[in-house]
C-alpha cells in the first residue's frame, strides 16, 4: 500500500498522507488514475493501474 502511495505522490501529486492504508484518499486517487489512463475507475489495483502508477498515461500525470 505504501507503495502505492509513493507513486500516486510522486506521479499525480496526490499529496496522502504514507499510512499504508486504503482509506477514501488513497480510493479516490486511484480512481482518479483509473478514469484519467482509460480505465473503468472502480479502485481496483491490478496489473494494468500498476501500468499506469509507474508510467503515467500522457496528460494524466507529471
Amino acid at each position: 500500500m505504501k507503495q502505492i502511495q509513493c507513486l500516486l505522490n510522486y506521479d499525480y501529486d496526490c499529496m496522502l498522507a504514507l499510512d499504508c492504508s486504503f482509506g477514501e484518499g488513497t480510493d479516490a486517487a486511484v480512481r482518479a488514475v483509473r478514469s484519467c489512463s482509460g480505465l473503468k475507475p472502480d479502485g481496483q489495483v491490478e496489473p494494468q493501474t500498476w501500468k499506469y502508477l509507474v508510467t503515467p498515461m500522457s496528460g494524466c500525470g507529471h
